[in-house]
Parts: C-alpha cells; sequence; structure tokens
C-alpha cells in the first residue's frame, strides 16, 4: 500500500457545524440531532423495549444519551467487529428456510416471460431419502454412463416410476458441488447463458434437477445443445424428467432415457422401513402376514414409488410412537393421505404446547434448541387461555388437557413433528433443530396464520422475538416469521406491524421491517406495494426514523436497483440515527457482494468532501470498517486469524481502492466528533494484527499510507500506538504498537 494524497479539504481537523436545512426534522418527534450539528441523540441497544412518553405532556427527566463516543448508538455500531458480516450470514440462513438459497439475488434463475427467481437447493430430506433408501431399477446403470456422457439427461416415463429419485440418485452419484432444484418456470436458454458467463455465481461441479418444464414440448435441439455446452463449460449437471411423449423434437431423443422399470411397491417399502428403523425391525414387520397385506391391498402390484415411501413414512412413524403397526391404522392413514398430507399432519398436532412448539419450531428453524423451546413456552402462554381455537378436540375427539412441562420428552415432540436434531458447525456443543423437509417452516407458518384467529397472538410474540438478545433469532424472527406473513397478508402486516415498527425509537424493530421486506419483496406484487411505501418513508423529512428504516431496506436490495446512489442522498439528512442506519446498509450491501465495494468507498469520499454530509460519511465509512470481515481460510490460508477486516483485505488486492480508503481513515481519525468511534475500529484492527504476523503488515503499509505527507494524521496515529501499550492496559498490544511507531518514524512523524 503506498502513500496517499493529503486528506480533502474540511475533512480533517473535524468540521464545523453545519447550518442544518432547518427545525421541521429537528423539532419533530422522536428525531434525532444531526451529526453535522452539536449533538446527536443516541439510540437504546438493539434488544431495549420501546418506552411509553409520560402522560399529561410533561417532559421526561431522565438524562440523555452521550451523543457520540461510549454509550452512543454511534459507538454501539462500530463496536463489534464483523457484526454485519455475522448479520448477513443469519439472515442468508433465516431466508433459506423459506425461500431456498437465496439474499439479495446472487443466485437465480429467470423464469419464462422474465421473472427472476431465486435458486432452491434440493431439499436435504429428499436427498436423504434417495441415499439411503433408493431401488435402483434394472435401467439405472445405462442412465448413469449416459448422464456421465452428456452431462444433460431426460428422463421420460409414466408416473409411479420412481423418475424424481432416479434423477435425484444420478446427480448426487455425479455432483462434487450442490444440487438444486429447479422451478418448472424456468427459462432453459436463459439459464445456460448464466452458466456461461463465468460470474462465479454457480460453483463447479453442481447439479440441477428439473421436475416436469413447463415449456418441454417447445425444447429445441438448439437449446438443447446450448444447455448442455454451458454445463460442460461450468462443471455442472441436469437432468430433467419429463412424462411419456412430452417431447415434440425428434432430434432430442438421442439425450433421452426412458424408464421403463420400477421396483415392486413391497420393495420399496422394505427399502424405507431399513432406512427409518433398522434392518432387523423392518424386515421383522415386513414379515407379518397382516402387513404385507395391507401394503398390497393400498398399493396394488403396479409402480407407485411415490407412494410407498409415503406409506412406509407411516409405517415408521406409527411404530416408532405406539411400538407397533395397526393395519385399520394405515388404511386410515392413506384414505386421509389422499386428501392432502400435510393439512392432516398439522391438523392432528394434539394440543397448543405442541402446535406452539411447530411455530416456533417453523420461525427459528435451525437454531439451538433453547432458542426455540423458550419461544414456544412464551407463544404457548399467550396461546393457552381456554379460547375455543385452542380447545378444539383433538383427531381422537377428546379436549386436550393442560401439559405439564415434562409431559413428552424431546425425541418423541421432534418425531411427531417430522423433525430432527443436528449438530452445530464448526464442532461447537449443542443441537440444533430444524423440520427434515425445509419446505415445512414455510407452510407451518402459513397454516397457523391462515387456519386459526391467533393472528394478533402471533404478531405480538413477533414483537418480542425481534428484539430478542440473540441476533440469530431476531433476524430469523422478522425474515422467516414476519417475511412471510407480509408476502401472505401484506395489507394486514403492513396496516398492524410495518409502519408502526418503522416509526420505532427500537433499532431492532427498524432492522427487523427492513429484514421483513426482503423476504415479501420476493412477491412482485408485495414489492410494487413496498417500493411506495418505503419511498414515502424516505422522503419524510419530519421523521427521521423512516428514513433509517427505509436505508435499512434499500441496503437489502428489497425494492431498489441502485441501493448505493439512494442511501448516498440520506447522507445529507441531520440525525446520527439516519447515519448509523446508512452505514449498516452499506455494510449489509459489502458483505452481500464484495464487488460493490468500489462504489461504496467511492460515495463516501465524495460526501465526506462535502460539508453537509461530512460527518455522516465518516461515520458509514467507520461502520463498514468494522462490521464487515472476510473469512481467512480461503481468501488468505496463511493467516493465523479466522477473520480479517474486509476493507483492509480489499485494499491491498485492488489497487483503485486505495486512494478513497486511505482519504477516507484520514477523514475519520481527524473527525473530531467521531474520534472515539475512530479509535475504536482501529484498536480492532490492531488487536487481530497483533495475533497475525501477516495482517500486521498490511496493517503497517495502512499506516504509512495514512501518515505519508499528513502530519496530523500520523500524530494521531503515534498516540493510538503509546495507548496500546501504556502501563495502565491490561491487554497491551505491543507487537502492532512497535511497526506501527516504526513506519511513523519513517514517515518522519
Amino acid at each position: 500500500m503506498t502513500g496517499g494524497a493529503s486528506p480533502a479539504a474540511g475533512a480533517t481537523g473535524g468540521s464545523a457545524p453545519a447550518a442544518g436545512p432547518g427545525g421541521s426534522a429537528a423539532d419533530a418527534a422522536g428525531s434525532t440531532t444531526p451529526p453535522s450539528a452539536a449533538g446527536p441523540a443516541g439510540q437504546k441497544p438493539q434488544d431495549a423495549h420501546e418506552t411509553t412518553p409520560a402522560s399529561g405532556g410533561e417532559e421526561s427527566t431522565a438524562p440523555q444519551p452521550p451523543q457520540s463516543g461510549p454509550g452512543a448508538e454511534s459507538y454501539e455500531a462500530t463496536g463489534r467487529l464483523g457484526q454485519g458480516s455475522q448479520r448477513r450470514g443469519h439472515l442468508r440462513n433465516a431466508v433459506a428456510n423459506v425461500e431456498g438459497d437465496l439474499v439479495g439475488g446472487d443466485k437465480y434463475v429467470v423464469l419464462l416471460g422474465g421473472t427472476r427467481r431465486g435458486l432452491r437447493v434440493l431439499s436435504p430430506l429428499v436427498a436423504e431419502r434417495v441415499r439411503f433408501a433408493y431401488c435402483a431399477p434394472a435401467d439405472f446403470p445405462d442412465a448413469r454412463d449416459a448422464l456421465l456422457r452428456q452431462r444433460l439427461l431426460i428422463l421420460r416415463g409414466p408416473a409411479g416410476y420412481g423418475k424424481t429419485a432416479m434423477a435425484v440418485r444420478l446427480l448426487l452419484g455425479a455432483c462434487q458441488g450442490t444440487v438444486y432444484h429447479l422451478d418448472g418456470g424456468v427459462d432453459l436458454s436463459t439459464l445456460a447463458d448464466r452458466l456461461e458467463s463465468d460470474s462465479g455465481v454457480i460453483e463447479p461441479g453442481a447439479g440441477f434437477l428439473l421436475e416436469q418444464p413447463d415449456d418441454i414440448g417447445g425444447l429445441s435441439r438448439e437449446t438443447y445443445d446450448k444447455v448442455q455446452g454451458a454445463l460442460a463449460q461450468a462443471d455442472a449437471w441436469m437432468v430433467v424428467t419429463v412424462s411419456t411423449g412430452e417431447l415434440s423434437d425428434a432430434e432430442l431423443l438421442a439425450g433421452v432415457r426412458d424408464v421403463t422399470d420400477a421396483p415392486h411397491p413391497s420393495e420399496v417399502v422394505r427399502a424405507h422401513l431399513r432406512w427409518r428403523i433398522g434392518e432387523h425391525d423392518a424386515d421383522r414387520l415386513m414379515a407379518r402376514g397382516d402387513v404385507r397385506g395391507v401394503v398390497t391391498e393400498l398399493l396394488g402390484d403396479h409402480p407407485a414409488c411415490r407412494q410407498a415411501g409415503e406409506l412406509a413414512a407411516a409405517m415408521s412413524e406409527h411404530y416408532e410412537l405406539h411400538g407397533a403397526v395397526d393395519p385399520d391404522r394405515l388404511r386410515e392413514h392413506r384414505a386421509r393421505l389422499e386428501a392432502e398430507d400435510f393439512e392432516i399432519w398439522a391438523e392432528s398436532l394434539p394440543d397448543a404446547a405442541t402446535r406452539s412448539f411447530a411455530l416456533a419450531l417453523a420461525v427459528l428453524n435451525g437454531l439451538p434448541q433453547e432458542d426455540i423451546a423458550q419461544a414456544a413456552r412464551s407463544l404457548r402462554s399467550r396461546l393457552e387461555d381456554g379460547s375455543p381455537y385452542l380447545r378444539a378436540p383433538g383427531p381422537d375427539g377428546h379436549v386436550p388437557r393442560d401439559r405439564h412441562l415434562f409431559d413428552t420428552p424431546r425425541r418423541r415432540q421432534l418425531l411427531r413433528l417430522r423433525a430432527r436434531e443436528v449438530d452445530p458447525p464448526g464442532g461447537e456443543p449443542g443441537r440444533l433443530l430444524e423440520y427434515k423437509d425445509p419446505g415445512y417452516a414455510r407452510r407451518v407458518i402459513v397454516h397457523a396464520w391462515t387456519q386459526y384467529e391467533v393472528q394478533a397472538e402471533i404478531l405480538d410474540w413477533l414483537q418480542e422475538l425481534v428484539v430478542h438478545p440473540s441476533e440469530q433469532v431476531r433476524v430469523h424472527a422478522a425474515a422467516t416469521g414476519l417475511g412471510v406473513l407480509a408476502a401472505e397478508s401484506y395489507r394486514t402486516v403492513e396496516r398492524r406491524v410495518l409502519t408502526r415498527w418503522a416509526l420505532s425509537d427500537s433499532p431492532a424493530r427498524r432492522t427487523a421491517v427492513a429484514y421483513a421486506l426482503a423476504v415479501a419483496c420476493q412477491n412482485g406484487w408485495v414489492k410494487e406495494q413496498a417500493t411506495g411505501l418505503v419511498e414515502g418513508w424516505y422522503a419524510d423529512q419530519d421523521r427521521p426514523a423512516l428514513q433509517a428504516t427505509a436505508a435499512r431496506v434499500h441496503g437489502l436490495g428489497a425494492v431498489s436497483d441502485q441501493p448505493v446512489g439512494e442511501l448516498a442522498r440520506l447522507l445529507a439528512v441531520d440525525s446520527v440515527t439516519v447515519a448509523v442506519a446508512v452505514g449498516s446498509a452499506l455494510a449489509d450491501l459489502v458483505a452481500a457482494d464484495p464487488d460493490v465495494t468500489r462504489s461504496v468507498l467511492a460515495m463516501l469520499r465524495g460526501r465526506a468532501e462535502q460539508h453537509r454530509s461530512s460527518r455522516a460519511a465518516t461515520l458509514a465509512f467507520l461502520i463498514v470498517a468494522a462490521q464487515v470481515v472476510v473469512e481467512t481460510k480461503e481468501a488468505e490460508p496463511d493467516a493465523a486469524v479466522p477473520e480479517w477486516p474486509t476493507l483492509l483485505h480489499l485494499a491491498h488486492r485492488r489497487h483503485e481502492l486505495r486512494d478513497p480508503f486511505v482519504r477516507l481513515w484520514r477523514c475519520a481519525l481527524n473527525e473530531s466528533f467521531f474520534h472515539h468511534e475512530a479509535k475504536q475500529v482501529l484498536l480492532q484492527w490492531a488487536r487481530l494484527a497483533e495475533r497475525d504476523a501477516e495482517l500486521r503488515e498490511r496493517f503497517r503499509l495502512l499506516v504509512g499510507a495514512i501518515a505519508h505527507e499528513d502530519v496530523r494524521s500520523g500524530r494521531i496515529l503515534r498516540g493510538c500506538a503509546e495507548d496500546w501499550v501504556h502501563p495502565d492496559r491490561i491487554v497491551q498490544l505491543p507487537l502492532t504498537a512497535r511497526v506501527v511507531r516504526a513506519q511513523l518514524d519513517v514517515e518522519g512523524v
């Protein structure tokens, strides 16, 4: 990193207060003093609850929070290294629960008609079922060889022959990467263009399953060859399933394999039972004449792979819950299954406690069992009030009694809920809970919302969860919970929640609105309505809280194709609340797509040179610098710490980023109003550098670039280095301080 130019005029030494645009914003309820004025007001911590104003018009005598530095919202926003990247990861996981592998549009396909839709990862439950319970037909080896030769294979056959299971098994065997489940309306020609673009969006070795495509009759040899070539270039694979007689182009027959053989239904049942309850118990069960008889009665002798798997699932569930299989129960289950399996399952949950746990698991799918249990009990306390919709008879006709907390062990409850325990990643102790079928999360939420009169209770419960101490609980409650409800009943959620929370003095509730809209705006109609709503918030100069909420929405790319430009204009607003929101939104953008860093830094540099927005731009830069990190295991394999600051990492690798990066650091160090925030971020970087020699070298280069021909900035850096080894400091940073002082000696500071 080489020396940069001197700081922009007016950006060092602390700019003089700007006059501001007028008194309306400053006088509005809930407003804060602007960053360019004498003192910005602070904000509550993210998990703080809103308070009710004093009645009778009396002014509150509570002390005002600090305007900057320790205790201020600006200090909190720059106080935890990597929180923006962590936040983005939580959001990605939450959205994946209800929308597939989708956040920020980074992985998408184009449907017929031009609509974009996110790629969905193949259900782990489907993959697991096929991996361990698949009965391979006689023609499976031929299909496998054809896929390996061609990369694109069309499986054709009648219903019941297991085309989908064969396709999944073929892809699991061929692919080294993720297997995606494509929407039936995908435009294959456009998908080929995406694969050929070499954008790095689709990882090498990926696979694609496309079932019964909408436009298969129009598939031509030209499109087939184009997709096949794109798959080869991307080192990817695809299997398409179609019904008999759906192809109209005879030239495609070379890429088609007809599925003409299918395992006997009883063998499919046996294979699934062996996977679910073990080989010994499965064989003993299938040896019973009454069980074999009911299997034959319900499935017949004709190919019925899907129905056989479903029957085996019901048999194993009955066996594990009751210790036996009752043929009459199987007949009843089969009859009800023909109506609708999910509705039957959801409505058979016996009591409020089980239904509360099911809904809590749906909203917090994949989170620690302790958080889910706490949320379930909180919801249950709202519901168990003797209301008719809670005391309705269960499937046995009996009204359930109040449950004791020790009535049902977790193992049995998970079995009833079709859920499972999994280990946290990275060897972390504890257990995570999730539905076996990822599609259940959305369906359970929608079912509870639409089938029972509990809308007010659910919204009140979510209001509690979005200010939970755990950030991943907050994110899931907002994205998975409120986002699904906003997509399902937008007008109701907008009226009862979105606008009210957008006006809140709680940053957590304002952020929850942004996460909810990021999910709900996947629906085109909702996006159109939400765009108008957010535009109104964005332009409301009398209520900074609304503008702060609009900033967070733009940071997720939910309603705008040019979020950096939209956020730039908000830096002129005289409110620290808005400035913090803009900084967090920019951190979201950089965490989602590091390629946007160039435009973000260029914008912030330009705004830092403008007197009216210089302080806000400086604070926004510090927030991005603190909140976004890069994992070193791939980006910097020789690193000694797991994460590096993203801006420092990118500025070293990309020459065009260095000048705005260095200039913005000079502005930050010389900005008197946010000097505590600047020193805090610098200290966080120095702590990492103390443990990592390579990062310490990058840090030294940054110090040299900042101090080059800038004595004032160099002296500030020297003062920071002295603080890091002060005798009164409990944890000193001698290695980092030594290289900083040595570099400043070289620069003559």
